[in-house]
């Protein structure tokens, strides 16, 4: 924001120099404004080395100098200042965070001062005297630059709003580790395709996967190499689902698949083709291949169920009941019944 902000500058600076060089025939006002363009540029080295904190100072302080030289020297007493009152504010507002308020409300009370001065102190014969014509033509230049730097200044505004939606949703509704959906949003999407699937009379079933003596890894490696294995078993299940099939982690090595209009004898199918392709896997810890398997729970809706949270809370008591038989199993369950007020027993043996 602070390299747009000199780069608009530096734009509206040439083409008041250009003004003043072709329409008006002066070229010692078109210099002397044409050095500011310069002064604007330092902005970006002052960026490129680090100095952001220092770029935003500068860059208001050259517009200040601009603002109150040009209509003391360079333009005749008839033209207008108030660029200082319009920009800054919106432009402070823009370039400052919200929790800066000292730059932001005295950058703000500098530019009043300012037009203020300009307005009253006595200039000597400007350089360049503008006829009443001519001072309304260069004031029309102004309000068109205003036009275009609030164009931009708004659109750069607006993306970084939507970059900070963007972000605000992610950290929301996805797991940042494996970059899939969190146990929040694995709820949300299961009640929507649940109350969907009710609506086209198709079934709904929900795949529950947990890894086997994922906490020995923990304890023998540590967490980060647990956390390699997670993103690794994630994108594992990634390349053998549908790109458009809801996957998330609820917690610790725990992951949901949430599988729109698909009975039960297709959820058991791909559960055994997760299951296979788990165990088929091979994991690099500390320079050695080991391999993981999995338990996983299968559960599908049917006249008893009456949410789609019900259906996760039914895989994963599944999937529970899988590790109790060994390990690298699939069990599955029927949801039943329940109120939704009372969720401590809600599956019976399919």
């Amino acid at each position: 924001m602070v390299n747009l902000l000199a780069g608009l500058c530096a734009g509206g600076t040439l083409l008041f120099s250009a003004l003043f060089w072709f329409a008006f025939d002066n070229a010692s006002a078109a210099l002397l404004n044409g050095l500011y363009a310069f002064l604007y540029f330092i902005a970006f080295v002052l960026t490129r080395e680090g100095m952001l904190w220092l770029a935003k100072y500068w860059v208001f302080f050259v517009f200040f100098i601009q603002q109150f030289t040009l209509p003391l020297f360079v333009l005749s007493d008839n033209f207008e200042t108030e660029l200082l009152l319009l920009v800054v504010p919106t432009a402070v507002v823009l370039v400052f965070d919200p929790s800066e308020r000292l730059p932001r409300y005295g950058l703000s009370l500098i530019a009043i001062i300012l037009l203020f001065l300009a307005k009253t102190i006595p200039s000597s014969d400007p350089i360049l005297s503008l006829t009443d014509a001519d001072a309304r033509a260069a004031y029309l230049c102004v309000i068109l630059v205003l036009v275009m730097a609030s164009v931009a200044l708004t659109d750069f505004y607006l993306v970084d709003l939507h970059t900070i939606d963007e972000s605000s949703r992610k950290l929301v509704h996805e797991d940042l580790l494996t970059e899939t959906a969190n146990s929040q949003s694995l709820y949300t999407q299961a009640d929507e395709l649940f109350f969907r699937a009710q609506r086209k009379k198709k079934p709904l079933s929900i795949i529950a996967i947990n890894l086997d003596g994922f906490r020995q890894i923990n304890e023998m490696h540590g967490r980060s190499t647990g956390d390699q294995v997670l993103v690794h078993v994630a994108n594992l299940l990634k390349e053998n689902l549908s790109p458009i099939t809801p996957l998330g982690r609820m917690h610790a090595d725990n992951f949901v698949v949430l599988l729109s209009e698909t009975p039960a004898n297709d959820a058991m199918r791909i559960a055994e083709q997760l299951k296979a392709a788990i165990s088929r896997s091979v994991v690099l810890l500390d320079n050695t291949a080991v391999k993981r398997t999995a338990s996983l729970g299968v559960t599908t809706s049917n006249e008893g169920c009456l949410a789609g949270y019900q259906l996760i809370d039914t895989a994963l008591v599944a999937m529970t009941n899988a590790k109790k038989r060994g390990k690298n199993k699939i069990q599955s369950l029927s949801p039943k019944g329940i109120n939704p007020l009372f969720r401590d027993e809600f599956c019976q043996p399919s």
